[in-house]
């Protein structure tokens, strides 16, 4: 099956998805993005959307910058100067997958205006030290993982793991206590495994276990709906053979 990536970034979420079972990933953002681990586009994501031939494509994942809706601006001294430099584009990204006729996700932080989310955190997953809450909209149902969620006592930013592995996965300098090459390799552990992005990356990555759990409900949805066109189609034939016009030229042609 293949899917478009908008705002792809290093790839966390192709990951996942590729784990679920979509065979091509294509990534597409405006600047390069030399780790993500699939085939790349480099392009205005919404400018692709408009533009590019998805006749076969499947399924879109678009994850518009989370910058305006992030925690971070009431940190940042100035939110209206950070709100300015942060470009707002989930409503103009949902305009146009809508457009498209595809099954989509839109996923971004806690705050963004998503339209029903719902809303995957680490500690519903195995092999996850970070909770990473994350909201994803469909047009599609989406059910909740059963494991609900558990608080940890994770420690703020920049003060290393907690007593019992978690941490905050966010920040542009490694935690106390780290170098940067400990930082990355314990963000991305923490991360349920990704070892495939710098530092700056992890800060922003989706984990893979997130999607490849959203991925395996998009593929039963796409595979439901095969087997109900394929079904349609074969209803049309048989109408179509039960039909007195078939009837009168299979009698025209038996004559003759």
């Amino acid at each position: 099956m293949k899917m478009i990536y908008l705002f792809c970034c290093a790839g966390g979420a192709a990951m996942g998805y590729y784990i679920a079972g979509f065979d091509e990933i294509i990534g597409v953002d405006i600047v390069d993005r030399p780790n993500y681990p699939f085939k790349f586009v480099k392009m205005d994501a919404l400018e692709y959307l408009r533009t590019a031939d998805l006749s076969d494509v499947d399924f879109i994942h678009a994850s518009p910058p989370c910058q305006c809706y992030s925690k971070l601006k009431y940190l940042s001294g100035n939110v209206e100067k950070w709100e300015e430099e942060h470009v707002d584009l989930v409503a103009s990204t949902r305009e146009l997958l809508i457009k498209t006729g595809k099954p989509y996700i839109i996923e971004n932080v806690e705050g963004a205006p998503l339209i029903n989310p719902i809303k995957l955190c680490g500690s519903q997953f195995e092999n996850m030290y970070t909770q990473r809450p994350r909201l994803f909209e469909s047009n599609i149902h989406l059910r909740k993982p059963d494991a609900p969620v558990v608080r940890h006592k994770t420690l703020k930013l920049g003060q290393g793991p907690a007593e019992d592995g978690y941490i905050t996965v966010a920040g542009t300098r490694p935690p106390k206590g780290m170098n940067e090459v400990q930082a990355k390799l314990y963000y991305g552990f923490a991360l349920g495994g990704i070892d495939w992005m710098s530092l700056e990356e992890l800060t922003q990555a989706i984990p893979p276990c997130y999607t490849e759990f959203i991925g395996k409900q998009i593929i039963k949805y796409l595979d439901n709906q095969n087997k109900e066109q394929r079904k349609e189609e074969v209803r049309n034939i048989q109408d179509m053979l039960m039909s007195q016009e078939f009837i009168e030229l299979v009698k025209k042609y038996m004559v003759s």
